[in-house]
């Protein structure tokens, strides 16, 4: 009988990439997808430790699996990811009813450890950090979106950013080679895929066979048949000239950047170990306009760190708005095991950092509410990549601003010209432009 498997995802795009490989593997070995657990032989579990909330995210998960596991014990529970390498063991003794345990380098070995644990009486554990992070071929990938293809052209981290644990659960900076990559990226485009996302820790830092990230860019870039390119994510010690210049020379590349800066503070920034001031991140950000005016910028923003005072929150909130940013990702100071600022005091109280927070997020949703309301009217190209539901898609301008029109689901990896009726802070509707769908062939 076919065996099933279902996967949950925790976290970031790296991590939605390696589910995506888990499930090439698995299909690779005979399994097809089940559509919920109670359909499944075997759950694949990928986390997240950047944060609490998204580690004790798992837990639950474990709870719920293992109440379920004992209605079927031969259902195979693993765990993989960022908290699986930085936790390890300590899965194994706090959720019962695991079988496989996983590093981020370890995902080719999970259908061997799967099937090791069917006759094993105790659950398999395998975090080798020197492992191959690249070993899981290009055809084998599953990608979950249609239209979008992640291309991972880095692992890890050199940076000691001091409440990151990145460093510690994907290991330092390892790159593919170009030739890799272009492989890869040639073969989804092949496979029908209008777009490629270039992913890494810190994207922008790629380095390999005397290629850099901007000349990355330029070559694949040239791929016949890609429409659109993107990456993330990127640290801003390692934007410079040449990335601002492909900004204006790549029209596949598009108008948009993420760019985290966390704090608009400098002592707080020095403390975050970020390598740059307040005033370097703006002078990156003149830099980068100055080459491409239009673009959008997204970020991430940390509020509550250990001492932050409410003068240095005043300081990122100035910041803010000096950049005026597409969309920011926020978030409250979370404590996590193996980081140096674990070491400090976690002094601010909870209900001021969820203050702040709220603050923050009141702030820039009334700037994208007025940014956007600017915005009806305008006429945008989008490239159609979500069906929504019956009679209606959407999809993303090369700015990377969400659109909502109405269409069927052919127009899935068309580009179709449409018109901006009505805006949201999030989101725009729009209305087809007569005429104007355009099939993806380059």
């Amino acid at each position: 009988m076919t065996q099933r498997y279902f996967i949950e995802t925790f976290g970031c795009q790296m991590n939605v990439n390696d589910s995506e490989k888990v499930a090439g593997l698995l299909r690779r070995e005979g399994y097809e997808e089940a559509t919920s657990v109670d359909q499944a032989d075997v759950v694949f579990v990928n986390t997240c430790a950047v944060r609490e909330k998204a580690s004790e995210k798992l837990y639950h998960s474990l709870g719920r699996f293992r109440r379920i596991k004992k209605q079927r014990p031969e259902l195979r529970v693993s765990v993989g990811g960022c908290v699986a390498q930085l936790q390890g063991k300590e899965i194994l003794d706090r959720a019962p009813g695991v079988d496989v345990v996983i590093g981020t380098h370890n995902l080719s070995s999970l259908p061997e450890l799967l099937e090791r644990s069917r006759d094993s009486s105790e659950p398999l554990l395998e975090l080798d950090r020197k492992a191959d992070a690249f070993a899981v071929e290009a055809v084998d990938v599953v990608h979950s979106n249609r239209v979008r293809a992640f291309v991972t052209v880095m692992e890890g981290c050199n940076h000691v950013c001091s409440f990151c644990v990145v460093p510690r659960t994907r290991g330092p900076e390892v790159n593919r080679t170009p030739g890799e990559i272009l492989r890869e990226v040639r073969h989804v485009v092949e496979q029908g895929f209008a777009e490629v996302m270039l992913l890494g820790q810190t994207v922008n830092a790629y380095a390999s066979d005397g290629i850099d990230f901007a000349e990355l860019l330029h070559r694949v870039h040239e791929v016949s048949g890609l429409r659109r390119l993107r990456f993330t994510t990127s640290h801003p010690e390692h934007v410079n000239k040449d990335l601002a210049r492909a900004f204006r020379e790549l029209p596949k590349l598009g108008g948009y950047l993420h760019l985290p800066v966390q704090s608009g503070a400098p002592r707080v920034l020095a403390d975050m170990r970020r390598g740059y001031t307040p005033a370097e991140y703006l002078e990156k950000v003149a830099l980068l306009r100055a080459h491409r005016p239009d673009l959008a910028l997204s970020t991430d923003v940390i509020v509550g760190y250990p001492g932050e005072t409410e003068e240095e929150f005043e300081d990122t909130l100035r910041l803010v708005g000096q950049v005026g940013f597409e969309s920011i990702f926020s978030f409250m100071y979370s404590p996590r095991p193996g980081t140096t600022a674990f070491r400090q005091v976690d002094d601010v109280p909870e209900e001021e950092k969820r203050h702040r927070l709220h603050t923050l997020q009141r702030m820039q949703q009334r700037f994208q509410e007025e940014r956007n309301r600017g915005r009806v009217g305008e006429q945008e190209t989008i490239l159609v990549d979500t069906i929504d539901g019956p009679g209606r898609v959407s999809g993303r301008t090369m700015h990377f601003r969400l659109v909502h029109v109405d269409g069927e689901a052919e127009l899935l990896g068309r580009e179709v010209a449409v018109r901006i009726d009505s805006a949201g802070p999030n989101a725009f509707r729009g209305s087809r432009v007569e005429d104007s769908a355009l099939e993806t062939s380059a």
